[in-house]
């Protein structure tokens, strides 16, 4: 700005250009010469202040950087130093596969300082060059400060934001926009029956019938208030119908292109306001029909976008399965658009930012072992799972394959996304609010000197039949969004899924046998070899007919005990079968299913690895149907729970 540091200036908060999370500030600086120059700096917070975890804030000001304030401040430079490395470490495992951002003091200081031929180096070592250049002029590590704490910075100035590009496909405020557009442009709508039906459909003729009664009311009662003005023959019949269809849109009529006496404009006003209460019920009819019609053809425009990053959010999934990393905390304010997501899936893909949640769970060059590292216990509600409460030695004394659960909670974070791509909402808006309550359940368990064990299984009894549940009604409530949009699966994600797929139909089909095995009412080889390879479809009917007497030469107690027996067996085949049915869609060496689909295979998949069946059943049990039968945006805080869980051995 070519002032000196002490030169006059003020900031003023400006009103954004949009509604949403974003404050933009002007600063106004007075130079020697007397001329006043500004300049703007927008800031909105990533999520809300969480306790332990840092807080982010995404700030333009020339570029758009992501800056990220911890919650003790830092004020030793080279503790800020060893922290931006401890979370370089995780991302720079993640490259060449996957793009990402860390922080590094380059973000702020090549603002500030250029040094020699910095235009040639390499990122990673023009970073330690100025890591070099700050101990040498330390007071220029002030600029990397807010408060009295070190601050970490990082440079998205090539790149947007996941939950942007996501809130710009759903964006209320462009809907309204295309109502209005769709009201106010269609001059021959209402006045053409053919084109009226076409664009709303047959169901709503008696709309179209309605609205013309209605605009003829209208103008007998215009033509008397232009008389009343003496202006009847200065306005045409189409000026009459614009003013007709900008009330409709806009409940207001603000310019008249005629020149009208004074007052005119706001008797026409509550001429028309008059006609909109005494007909609202067919008038609300009419702007529903508009809406639906609104939402689709908008639904159809975003079709392609919604399904390539739902592509890209599996091939992520699969990338950070393959290198070995989760991340804990995957969310579409973590994630950023490499490229233009308006271009097909494998034009651009998707790269992380946050890496505080992050944790290596094997080596990719010497397999598993790798020590696992306790990562921060936290997580963002919407995308998380009892398991990220609890720490490393507990998991896998629950679990015992700890790298698995810690990849599945990416999992259940990518499930919550895909939802959220593809209709705006959150999937799991009730079920999120239950792990809150698990901390105090710990303190609970500890002052009564219960086994830890027992509040996560009964935790995760009540997350997960709340989560089935919500899994259905959303599912339900949305099954034709999600069934029109098709995804095409990658070679990775493809393989990613089908590993699992085949993993869990190898245990379902332990399962029966042992099932069967183990009963003691079918005794011979025979019985046996034909209970394990029947169809659900006979088994069903071998019960049915058992219930209903159809087997006459059954003892009444005998019958009861198989009827017991084969119920058990039609659940564990329901199980296998609709597995055969989930492998079959992946057949295909590029298959392309709808997001129903998708979702089905990784919640089934998910809740099979992060719930065992003996901690007790589910109020609400899952079985994934075959898919041929027949919100709001909030930025949401990542909750630490470090401090919160207090486990057997005190710490």
């Amino acid at each position: 700005m070519e002032a000196p540091k002490d030169a006059p200036s003020e900031i003023v908060p400006v009103n954004p250009a949009s509604c949403g999370p974003d404050y933009v500030h002007e600063l106004h600086v007075e130079r020697d010469d007397g001329q006043r120059v500004s300049r703007r700096m927008t800031i909105a917070m990533l999520g809300e202040g969480s306790g332990s975890k840092s807080k982010c804030f995404k700030v333009i000001y020339d570029d758009l950087l992501v800056v990220k304030v911890p919650p003790i401040p830092i004020s030793d430079f080279d503790e800020y130093i060893r922290n931006i490395k401890a979370e370089t470490h995780v991302a720079v495992k993640l490259a060449p596969r996957i793009e990402f951002v860390a922080p590094r003091v380059t973000a702020l200081l090549r603002k500030l300082h250029t040094l020699p031929d910095s235009a040639d180096i390499a990122p990673s070592e023009l970073e330690n060059r100025y890591i070099e250049w700050l101990k040498e002029h330390p007071d220029f590590q002030e600029y990397l400060k807010i408060n009295e704490g070190f601050a970490f910075f990082m440079d998205l100035s090539k790149y947007s934001f996941l939950s942007y590009v996501v809130e710009k496909i759903h964006d209320k405020k462009i809907f309204k926009n295309k109502m209005r557009e769709e009201i106010v442009e269609s001059h021959n709508l209402l006045w053409d029956i053919l084109e009226f039906e076409g664009k709303y459909g047959s169901e709503n003729l008696s709309i179209y019938f309605d609205m013309n009664k209605i605009y003829s009311d209208y103008e007998i009662k215009i033509r008397q208030l232009l008389r009343q003005y003496e202006c009847a023959g200065m306005v045409s019949s189409y000026e009459k119908q614009q003013w007709f269809l900008v009330y409709l849109a806009e409940k207001e009529v603000r310019e008249i292109k005629s020149s009208v006496p004074v007052g005119f404009i706001e008797d026409l006003n509550r001429l028309l306001s008059k006609i909109v209460e005494e007909y609202k019920d067919v008038i609300i009819a009419y702007k529903k029909a508009v809406s639906k019609y609104v939402d689709k053809a908008s639904f159809m425009q975003s079709r392609a976008k919604i399904s390539g990053i739902i592509t890209n959010l599996l091939e992520l999934l699969a990338a950070l399965q393959e290198t070995g990393v989760a991340i804990r905390d995957l969310k579409p304010d973590n994630l950023f658009v490499v490229g233009n997501a308006d271009l097909s899936a494998e034009d651009y893909s998707l790269g992380l930012i946050d890496f505080e949640t992050a944790v290596e769970f094997f080596d990719i060059s010497g397999g598993n072992s790798l020590k696992i590292q306790q990562p921060l216990l936290a997580g963002t509600p919407s995308y998380s799972t009892p398991s990220h409460l609890f720490r490393n030695e507990f998991l896998t004394e629950v679990f015992d394959d700890l790298p698995y659960i810690l990849h599945f909670q990416d999992w259940q974070a990518t499930v919550g996304m895909i939802f959220h791509v593809a209709v705006g909402e959150c999937l799991f808006e009730k079920t999120r609010r239950l792990l809150g309550k698990i901390p105090l359940a710990a303190r609970q368990a500890f002052e009564k000197k219960q086994p830890m064990s027992k509040v996560f299984k009964k935790s995760s009894q009540i997350f997960w039949s709340s989560a089935i549940k919500e899994f259905k009604e959303k599912l339900a409530a949305k099954e034709n969004i999600l069934k029109s949009v098709e995804v095409n699966i990658s070679k990775k994600g493809r393989q990613m899924l089908l590993n699992d797929l085949l993993k869990e139909k190898e245990a379902v089909s332990k399962k029966i046998n042992k099932y069967v095995v183990s009963q003691v009412i079918f005794s011979s080889p025979k019985d046996r070899k034909s209970l394990i390879q029947s169809s659900l479809e006979k088994i069903i009917e071998y019960r049915t007919k058992l219930e209903k007497g159809g087997i006459p030469k059954t003892p009444l107690e005998i019958r009861d005990k198989i009827v017991g027996l084969l119920q058990g067996l039609e659940k564990l085949k329901n199980r296998s079968e609709n597995q055969e049915r989930m492998l079959k869609l992946l057949e295909p060496a590029k298959p392309r299913i709808s997001v129903y689909e998708v979702l089905e295979i990784m919640f089934s998949l998910i809740l099979k690895s992060m719930y065992k069946e003996e901690w007790g059943p589910l109020s609400e049990e899952y079985e994934v149907m075959p898919s041929g039968s027949d919100g709001k945006f909030f930025r949401e805080t990542t909750v630490v729970y470090e401090d919160s869980v207090i486990y057997e051995n005190g710490e």
